[in-house]
C-alpha cells in the first residue's frame, strides 16, 4: 500500500473515531453532544470579571487567542457559579511563574483560596519529588502524586473534577490528585494546612471558578466545562 494511502486511512480512522480535537477555544461535535461548554471564546472576556470587581481589570487582555494576565489587577472569576463539574483548560508561562485555578469559591472571604481550594499552577523539573505546594496540588493540602507539568515556553492541560465530595486533579492526562473531601482523614489534612483557622475555607458548595493573578505574567486557553448531575 501506497504512503499516502495509509496515511488517508489513518485519517479517516481518527475522524470516525472522534479522536480529532476541536481548535483552540472550541468545540468539537462530540463534545457539544456530551454536554461541554466554553467559558471562553478566544475573542473577548464574556463571561468573567474581576474577584469583587464589577468589571474585568485592564491587565487581564485577550491575545493572539489567550487569556493573558500582562501584570497585575486582581484575579479573574466566572459570572456563574459551579458545582459538580468537568473543567478543562490550558495554561503556559512564558518565563517561571506562579498561578492557579481556584473552584468552589465565593466573594465572602478576603480573597478567593479563602473559601475555595486551589489546583496549583507552576512548573517544576520532572524529577522533583512532588511536594503539596507544587503543580498539580490541592494547594497546602494534598501533594500530587507525580510531577507532570512540561516546561516554560509549552501548554499544559489541567483537568478539575469534582462531584459531591469526590475531587480529582488531572495534568497533561495524568491523575495526580484524586481525594474525597468529605472523609475524617482529609479534614485532618485540612486542619493540618495553613487553611486549618480559616473558617470559610472548602465551605463553598457552588461557587466561581477563578483564574489567579499572583504576579506572574500567564496565558491561558481552551477553557471548557461540563456540568455533571447534582449529586444525592
Amino acid at each position: 500500500m501506497k504512503a499516502n494511502s495509509i496515511f488517508t486511512l489513518a485519517a479517516l480512522a481518527l475522524v470516525f473515531s472522534g479522536v480529532i480535537c476541536a481548535a483552540d477555544n472550541q468545540l468539537s461535535e462530540q463534545e457539544a453532544k456530551d454536554g461541554w461548554k466554553l467559558l471562553f471564546d478566544g475573542k473577548t472576556t464574556e463571561g468573567w470579571r474581576g474577584y469583587k470587581k464589577t468589571d474585568v481589570p485592564a491587565a487581564w487582555k485577550v491575545i493572539d487567542g489567550t487569556l493573558a494576565q500582562t501584570g497585575g489587577g486582581g484575579d479573574l472569576r466566572t459570572m456563574d457559579k459551579f458545582e459538580n463539574f468537568e473543567l478543562l483548560i490550558d495554561w503556559k508561562f512564558e518565563t517561571e511563574g506562579n498561578s492557579g485555578i481556584i473552584y468552589h469559591c465565593s466573594e465572602e472571604g478576603g480573597q478567593p483560596y479563602e473559601t475555595g481550594p486551589e489546583m496549583q499552577v507552576m512548573i517544576h523539573p520532572a524529577d522533583k519529588a512532588p511536594g503539596k505546594n507544587d503543580g498539580g496540588s490541592y494547594y497546602d493540602v494534598v501533594a500530587p502524586t507525580k510531577i507532570a507539568t512540561k516546561g516554560k515556553g509549552e501548554w499544559n492541560t489541567y483537568k478539575i473534577v469534582c462531584n459531591g465530595t469526590k475531587v480529582e486533579h488531572w495534568v497533561n492526562g495524568e491523575k495526580v490528585v484524586d481525594v474525597d473531601t468529605g472523609t475524617e482523614e482529609f479534614k485532618a489534612k485540612i486542619a493540618a494546612s495553613k487553611w486549618g483557622k480559616v473558617k470559610l475555607f472548602n465551605t463553598v458548595k457552588n461557587g466561581y471558578i477563578d483564574i489567579q493573578d499572583h504576579g506572574s505574567k500567564i496565558a491561558f486557553k481552551n477553557i471548557k466545562i461540563k456540568v455533571l448531575p447534582e449529586t444525592k
